[in-house]
């Protein structure tokens, strides 16, 4: 070997072990590189600094944030009781003893809007409990709500939405009313159990399971309690602290070891036979499977609690059971849990009411996609040993979150953490990225780094804690906070990047903002299926699952049964007393409606009805051409009725007897894209709605006032802005189309219209018309409201965008989906355009579904008698319940008839909101080739804002396209002959729509 390659190799060999010690360094950096950043940046005061930045807007905090201050301060928690008897409290009707459900002395009833309020002398300042006397009257079955404040001071949010918990009970179906037509068994249905309780006010997130504190001055007190939901009848109130004493499982051994073991046996409770639970929603299901019990492979039998109607933290359910013998019992659960990336999902457990020790305050079970039995033991694998005296006993399995508590209220302060962060880099660079421009961010905001690094610090603690709690470090979960700890971490290393890459930062569902807010919700969700209990005192229990040759068998039984199954053979034979129904709606949503049908109309009636899902609606057109239509379709989409009605498909609904009366009981504007030359041709099913929501806690910290018109709108715009925030219209939506329903608004409420009387020629370039279309360009294009916005909903929710329009979507996932804001925002009518006569124009178009007759029906007058029932007030009332009571409280049905609506399961929160802009129904009527207007109007629309056309130019190009496409289309349907307009084209609208829904063309 040469001198040469000597040195070459010695040089190779020293750079390789010079990499190696690198790699070797960096890696030890890596591991310790939480430990370096926290003493780098100084952790503590980072995390203070952080904490003092964030959210400056808030009014309101969380009950978790003030516990934390209240532990700071050492509030105590005096051992006095104070009772307020009702002659103390001042608001609602007095009842006498005779009126009092059993109470025995006088009470007082509240209903929505109701306040009560009196005052109370403490001794001592301190944090004390509110229990009280109560009893849940029938006249509603929304789950009743309160509101408190105390010395007129709401302090915490969770003030502005307390529950009281209310009890179910299945009603036992017996003989041919527990199965379907098919054998299949049915859910039965529940019943409030109406009774005197006695309870402390809990947290509604339910991450406390004591009662809320609430913190009293010594002397004396005032205490408002206003009614949100709900009507109930209340005793006597008290206020003092209970104190909880349950034993560790070692202490509740020690208490019970003199007593005898029972006899070898083995108690089996099966989980869908519930005794009681907290929601009607929670309900049994089938799953087909020969090891779970009961089974059938020919019909359905309920054999499981399904998981995913328990849940929701607060859920609850009750068995009752009895014991033969007294002795010591283990309890197996079989269970499974499929959901939720492998998270593990946690159980309270009673016996008689209450944790008989420590470790069932809260139990954890792993995930697992089969079933499982799962006997109770502690981390050393010993099993529990649970004392039961011979009689009857019950058994209380519930969710919470409190073990999740810390996590997830930590990483809520994370993301607001974030928010404000981004919020000044926002207001440094004006949303602006250029990559090419340099930034020197600590200049201008010189604490950064700190900020970062305790954010990164925060987000670490979290994920250790996760996995301190599971025991597990490669959950999903784990995962997307170690990749959200690592963009967080690389920003603290770079913060002048920040700018080029807020979408690693805050924007979007792979950003660290985003992967951490994707978590949330899987913390605080705990689905877990149930087949039955064991209590025994040996281990020989049935397996948990069939073997392979078991369930080939079963499943080759139930394959060739499929061939005679009446389900699928006699379903589509339609005897002369049926009507076949085509139902564009969910399956689930199908499945009720066919039962309220079979027990409430059918028995009524002697009318048969078969419902069917049509799961695209240009079958429609197909089945018409085959001369198989059915006799009549429900959940259309408000655009087909007019198509059908032109080609002579559909029946008209006003020669009909009884229309006129069913009519009176819808908004007649909503009519307007039903009505074809003389006739009706659909009947409205469902109806959306558009509203203002605003949040409370922003709008107060900029003194600020929800806007009332679009004027007040452009002036709010820039005060938004100044704090990188925006107002949210539906032109903003992400979606390039933009279609009547967001256009129109603002042509009705400008005065404009679409038309000419005859239908022949558009006016969207005169007067009111175009003055809108400028309108609506400028706040894009002069006002800088955001061209495309993704989901408002998340950007409420973060303050991005604390005051838009959305819909009835939107309240349900605010409602539902983000406990932290509860309290903190309200709705209101959209705004709109003040007239010469000061009033407010808000129109806004309504869609929804409606419900048809086809022309080639022979049971014409049996089809309209169902229609005319299903779309009834009362029947679609009690629809709603149905589907709230089936499929959980998220689930609200808007019914386009308004005393169905009134009388609804929506919340009464926002029932006068929605039908205060019901009243501004405008939809626009239907002409042939109206499809081009809607089309070229967004054409126009993206011409000026996108491409920053001259308004005047894009609408007038739009017109001349659109009368092109009427003409033709007038032609087509013999309208027009010899370029003559040889019958006029009456177009509907709001001025003459009574002329199709009144008797005699009047308004009744």
């Amino acid at each position: 070997m040469t001198i040469k390659k000597k040195i070459i190799y010695s040089i190779s060999g020293l750079l390789i072990i010079a990499l190696t010690i690198i790699l070797l360094i960096g890696k030890e950096n890596m591991n310790n590189s939480y430990e370096e950043q926290l003493s780098k940046a100084d952790y503590e005061r980072s995390m203070s600094a952080i904490e003092a930045y964030i959210s400056g807007f808030q009014s309101d905090s969380n009950y978790y944030s003030v516990t934390k201050q209240w532990e700071n301060d050492q509030q105590v928690f005096p051992d006095q009781s104070y009772d307020i008897n009702h002659w103390q409290i001042s608001g609602g009707e007095l009842y006498e003893s005779s009126k009092s459900k059993g109470y025995g002395s006088e009470v007082i009833y509240v209903e929505p809007g109701n306040h009560i309020s009196f005052d109370v002398e403490v001794a001592e300042e301190g944090l004390y409990e509110l229990w009280i006397d109560y009893y849940i009257l029938q006249d509603t079955h929304l789950s009743p709500e309160l509101a408190i404040k105390i010395n007129d001071e709401i302090q915490f949010n969770e003030m502005n939405r307390l529950s009281l918990s209310m009890d179910w009970r299945p009603i036992a179906l017996e003989g041919d009313l527990k199965y379907d037509r098919y054998g299949d068994e049915l859910n039965p249905r529940s019943e409030l159990i109406s009774e005197w309780k006695n309870k402390g006010l809990m947290d509604p997130n339910h991450f406390f399971t004591e009662p809320l504190k609430f913190k009293l001055n010594k002397g004396m007190n005032s205490v408002t309690i206003s009614i949100n939901e709900g009507y109930v009848l209340l005793g006597d109130i008290t206020i003092h602290n209970t104190v909880d004493s349950t034993p560790t499982y070692e202490e509740y051994s020690e208490s019970t070891h003199e007593q005898n073991d029972a006899p070898e046996s083995t108690i089996k409770i099966e989980a869908e036979n519930m005794s009681s639970k907290s929601r009607q929603s929670i309900r049994p299901k089938y799953v087909r499977d020969p090891q779970v019990t009961p089974y059938e492979y020919k019909t359905r039998v309920l054999n499981v609690l399904d998981g995913y109607s328990f849940g929701d933290s607060g859920d609850r359910v009750d068995y009752h059971f009895t014991v033969e013998e007294s002795g010591y019992y283990h309890l197996t659960l079989k269970y499974s849990q499929d959901t939720n990336n492998g998270m593990p999902t946690y159980r309270r457990i009673e016996i008689n009411g209450e944790v008989p020790f420590e470790e069932l305050e809260l139990y954890m079970f792993d995930y697992s996609s089969n079933w499982k039995n799962e006997t109770l033991r502690d981390a050393n694998g010993n099993y529990y040993e649970i004392y039961l005296d011979k009689g009857e006993h019950t058994i209380t399995l519930s969710n919470n979150n409190s073990h999740v508590r810390d996590v997830y209220h930590e990483l809520l302060m994370t993301l607001e953490g974030i928010d404000s962060i981004s919020r000044e880099i926002m207001r440094l660079t004006g949303g602006l990225v250029d990559r090419k421009r340099e930034w020197r961010i600590e200049r201008y905001i010189p604490d950064i780094t700190d900020y970062l690094y305790g954010i990164a610090g925060r987000i670490e603690e979290q994920r250790l804690a996760l996995i301190e709690q599971t025991q597990m470090n490669d959950l999903p979960v784990i995962t997307e906070l170690e990749i959200a700890h690592k963009l967080i971490t690389e920003f603290a290393e770079k913060p002048d990047d920040l700018p080029h890459y807020m979408a690693r930062f805050n924007e979007g569902h792979s950003s660290a903002y985003g992967r951490i807010q994707t978590i949330l919700p899987m913390l605080i969700y705990n689905p877990m299926h149930l087949d039955k209990f064991y209590f025994h005192n040996h281990m020989d229990l049935p397996k948990p699952n069939a073997g392979i040759v078991t369930s080939l068998i079963e499943g080759v039984k139930a394959f060739g049964y499929s061939f005679f199954n009446p389900k699928y053979n006699e379903a589509a034979v339609i005897d002369d007393d049926t009507i076949e129904v085509w139902v564009n709606q969910s399956r689930l949503y199908v499945e009720i409606m066919q039962r309220m049908i079979d027990e409430e109309f059918t028995p009524n009636t002697g009318i048969n009805v078969n419902l069917s899902l049509l799961p695209d609606e240009n079958k429609i057109i197909l089945s018409n051409a085959a001369d198989s239509t059915p006799d009549a379709a429900l959940g259309i989409s408000h655009g087909r009725p007019f198509e059908l009605a032109l080609r002579g498909i559909i029946e008209d609904l006003r020669t009909y007897d009884g229309f006129f009366e069913l009519a009176v009981q819808f908004n007649p504007n909503s009519f307007v894209p039903f009505i074809y030359d003389e006739g009706v041709y659909a009947i409205p099913e469902t109806q959306d709605v558009k509203l203002l929501f605003y949040r409370k806690d922003i709008m107060e910290f900029l003194g600020e006032e929800p806007p009332q018109t679009w004027e007040e709108v452009v002036s709010l715009i820039p005060m938004l802005q100044r704090y990188d925030m925006n107002f949210f219209v539906p032109l903003g939506a992400d979606s390039a189309y933009k279609g009547f329903d967001t256009t129109t608004p603002f042509i009705y409420q400008f005065g404009g219209e679409l038309y000419d009387e005859t239908g022949s020629r558009s006016v969207i370039n005169q007067e009111g018309s175009y003055e809108a279309f400028d309108f609506m360009t400028s706040l894009f294009t002069v006002y800088n409201m955001p061209i495309t916005t993704s989901e408002f909903y998340q950007n409420f929710r973060n303050g991005k965008s604390p005051v838009g329009i959305g819909d009835q979507n939107t309240y349900i996932q605010l409602k539902h989906a983000a406990p932290e804001l509860a309290g903190q925002w309200e709705i209101l009518p959209i705004p709109g355009v003040k007239n010469g006569t000061g009033v407010i124009e808000r129109w806004d178009p309504t869609y929804g579904s409606t419900g048809i007759i086809f022309s080639e029906s022979d049971k014409h007058d049996a089809a309209w008698d169902f229609l005319k029932w299903w779309t009834s007030s009362e029947t679609q009332s009690a629809f709603s319940y149905d589907i709230q009571s089936t499929l959980g409280n998220q689930f609200l049905y808007l019914t386009a008839n308004i005393d169905g609506f009134r009388q609804s399961s929506w919340p009464s929160e926002s029932k006068l909101a929605i039908l205060d802009q019901w009243e501004w129904i405008q939809t626009t009527g239907k002409v042939p080739g109206d499809y081009m207007v809607e089309r070229e109007i967004s054409n126009a629309w993206n011409k000026v804002v996108f491409e920053r056309g001259n308004s005047r130019v894009a609408i007038d190009h739009a017109v001349k396209t659109i009368d092109r496409e009427l003409e033709r289309k007038l032609r087509e349907f013999g309208y027009i002959e010899n370029d003559q307009l040889i019958k006029p084209y009456m177009v509907p609208t709001i001025e003459n729509v009574e002329k199709w829904v009144r008797r005699d063309g009047k308004e009744q």
